[in-house]
């Protein structure tokens, strides 16, 4: 997988009717907005700067008491990402 041909700029989320409501958002600028409701006690939404690493994104953020999904892989295509954060297991598609 050629790194400079993925096109990851842009929205992820989950199907719209999802109660989840997990969206990353990815901008040029190296800034993100993620936001993750599956947990309703333990609501994330974060934004912050964003490093690519090899073929992985990864979400900077300041220290929180809870394990996110901060690692991100991406389909050749840019069309879908990927996450693994223990035994939870994410795929978004690219609006």
């Amino acid at each position: 997988m050629n790194k400079a041909k993925i096109d990851f700029i842009g929205t992820y989320c989950v199907w719209e009717n999802d109660p989840a409501q997990i969206k990353l958002t990815l901008n040029e600028n190296h800034t993100y907005a993620y936001q993750d409701f599956s947990n309703p006690q333990q609501k994330i939404d974060l934004t912050g700067p964003w490093e690519l690493r090899g073929l992985i994104i990864e979400l900077k953020h300041a220290k929180l008491p809870y394990n996110f999904h901060h690692k991100w892989r991406f389909s050749e295509e840019g069309k879908v990402a990927k996450s693994r954060n223990g035994m939870s297991f994410y795929g978004l598609c690219k609006l």
